[in-house]
């Protein structure tokens, strides 16, 4: 069930990020030329990548914790990374990533800045939005694009980045191996 309700999220993202019928919206022209070049960039940070096994994937975590880089995140449910200086306010990563047949196709991202408040405008998503996007385009490259219904969008090769405001105080940042969920949408 999990499975499917991801390969639906992921297509109905597609479908929305293509904009339906007619013109090939700069969305579709960017995956297009981007999946035609072959390239395969599969790195996502730190040491985790797309296409990685689940135990390679458990293994890296185990690691990196061992050396106090990441940790346990709330509840057991992902992996937490403090980032204590790459945004302008100390912020915390939340991660973990969707497997299909044993290796990474999807990493989902949650970002909020730890001194969150209501009160507290410049700690709020909308800020926090622009700060990951800049964030991630001195990770990735510059090249991220705004799509209306969905949020900031940068597309490389195979890789998908789909930068997203999540709720007042979090950012939601997906990172999907294109290639990878094609073939699955194919298999069904």
């Amino acid at each position: 069930m999990a499975k499917r309700t991801i390969l639906t999220a992921s297509t109905l993202l597609t479908l929305i990020l293509a904009g339906g019928c007619g013109q090939p919206s700069e969305y579709d022209r960017v995956v297009q030329r981007e999946l035609s070049s072959g390239a395969v960039y599969d790195s996502l940070f730190l040491s985790y990548r797309l296409g990685m096994s689940r135990q390679a994937f458990y293994d890296s975590s185990w690691a990196l914790n061992r050396r106090g880089v990441v940790m346990q995140g709330p509840r057991n449910e992902n992996v937490q990374f403090k980032l204590p200086e790459a945004l302008p306010f100390e912020a915390t990563m939340l991660f973990y990533p969707d497997f299909h047949a044993g290796s990474v196709f999807q990493m989902r991202v949650g970002f909020s800045y730890d001194g969150w408040a209501p009160w507290a405008p410049r700690l709020s998503s909308d800020s926090l939005l622009v700060d990951v996007v800049h964030l991630l385009e001195t990770w990735y490259g510059e090249g991220f694009f705004e799509v209306s219904e969905i949020g900031w969008v940068k597309v490389d090769g195979n890789r998908r980045i789909v930068v997203t405001k999540r709720s007042d105080m979090e950012v939601t940042v997906v990172f999907t191996d294109l290639v990878r969920v094609r073939a699955m949408e194919d298999d069904e």
